[in-house]
């Protein structure tokens, strides 16, 4: 018989959506679920849907259990719901998401077979729009490696995945966790650092699913999405006062007190990143740039120490190469080997597109700066036509368009080291780290 999965899902005005969502849960290849729905004070007619869909679940063979509340939030809810749990495996989804048929199964069956593993973690994909008019698009994420050991600093980097709503988790782990104990409730902001950052400081070993098993509703703006540079402030300062909290109830036997100083340093930078591209992104955002940069600017030097400290001068035309080399140092990320000899000649492939635009300037100056410059729209002097025959094998291409095609094309038409636009901007940001913040 299959183990019981304990299914939370807080639920809060979500009328328009949460059918959908339902009706995907109606449709998981997993028989043996404990559905537990956490009615937040919901206005819409969100509880009278609920209240249609259960004699559904219960016909399908699911348990269902229904609390509803006063409006607190959806942290008080996700705990409501999780303190009633009784399956062997947890996990929580949202209300205006949905899930792949195989979302439980492919979690829960790891589980049962792997009796070693505590939770496991899928991928997910964005969505817009209804029924049969859904657009679908990838959202993209690093990949998790078999073993992560600075897995809380990448999440909360957002380097990886940053949404419970992707986890399944051995209930006996999330108990050694103490995350129902743990968690606040004193928010209406983001439950993700309560649950997220004790389930991963623990050293639970996971599985790691490249799979699109969650589906984002990005159709529907939530508190995370952002339209007012005020409002992104509010959002990031609660994240990473939350987080701070979410360290705090760590057991010193899980992080010493080196290792939450560690933590809280990496929220404030990832605080300080994120405003600095809401105030540069959004259309209000402008005023705010200033100060934004220069606590950007500030922070970087507090959680770095470089030799010299950073200024602003800088950061500027530089300042995601300069948030890119403080995450490598941070994440022990390793620098990318370009074999350069005396006899190389650095050809800057597709010299004439955007990508070659931004990323030129920036390598003038680094032992990759390039000494010819290709594209087949070139004038055949200052940017010369291509000519892969005259490529021999000390020789580097970079290849600025994006394209993966046109990098496998001009792999395939030389002996040449080729460097692809994501090598380069990895490379660029180790050149930053090692002249600007060692």
């Amino acid at each position: 018989m299959q183990s019981k999965v304990s299914m939370v899902m807080p639920c809060y005005n979500k009328v328009k959506y949460i059918g959908e969502m339902f009706d995907s849960i109606l449709a998981q290849e997993w028989n043996n679920i404990e559905l537990i729905l956490v009615n937040d004070g919901s206005t819409d007619g969100t509880r009278e849907v609920i209240a249609e869909y259960e004699p559904k679940f219960r016909m399908r063979g699911f348990e269902v259990i229904i609390e509803d509340q006063l409006n607190a939030g959806v942290c008080a809810a996700a705990k409501a719901g999780l303190a009633l749990a009784t399956g062997d495996y947890i996990c929580m989804v949202d209300s205006d998401d949905e899930l792949d048929p195989q979302y439980v199964s492919t979690m829960a069956g790891w589980l049962e077979e792997n009796k070693d593993y505590d939770y496991c973690i899928c991928d997910a994909v964005l969505y817009t729009g209804s029924g049969t008019s859904k657009e679908f698009k990838p959202s993209h994420f690093s990949e998790l490696q078999t073993e992560e050991p600075l897995y809380t600093e990448r999440y909360i980097l957002t380097d990886i995945r940053s949404e419970v709503w992707v986890y399944l988790v051995r209930a006996e782990y999330l108990n050694k966790c103490k995350i129902v104990q743990t968690y606040y409730t004193d928010t209406k902001g983001s439950h993700e650092p309560g649950y997220i950052i004790p389930l991963t400081m623990y050293h639970g070993k996971y599985k790691y699913f490249p799979l699109a098993l969650y589906h984002f509703n990005v159709g529907d703006i939530g508190h995370s999405h952002h339209v007012k540079f005020e409002q992104a402030q509010r959002f990031y300062d609660e994240y990473n006062r939350l987080a701070k909290i979410a360290v705090s109830h760590l057991p010193e036997s899980i992080a010493d007190f080196n290792k939450k100083q560690q933590i809280m340093a990496v929220s404030l930078l990832s605080k300080h990143i994120n405003l600095y591209r809401h105030a540069k992104g959004l259309s209000d955002g402008h005023p705010y740039l200033t100060q934004a940069l220069d606590d950007l600017v500030e922070t970087i030097n507090t959680v770095c120490v470089p030799s010299t400290p950073i200024t602003r001068d800088d950061l500027i035309g530089k300042e995601e190469l300069f948030i890119r080399a403080v995450k490598n140092k941070l994440l022990n990320v390793p620098a990318r080997d370009i074999p350069i000899t005396s006899n190389s000649r650095i050809i800057g492939y597709g010299a004439l597109g955007k990508a070659a635009i931004a990323l030129i300037p920036l390598l003038k100056h680094t032992p990759i700066g390039p000494t010819e410059l290709w594209d087949i729209s070139g004038d055949g002097e200052a940017v010369k036509k291509p000519d892969f025959h005259s490529l021999g094998e000390e020789d580097i291409v970079l290849v600025f368009p994006k394209a993966e095609q046109v990098l496998s094309y001009v792999k395939e038409s030389s002996s040449a080291h080729v460097i692809g636009a994501e090598d380069i901007k990895l490379y660029l940001s180790h050149y930053v780290k090692e002249n600007y913040l060692s």
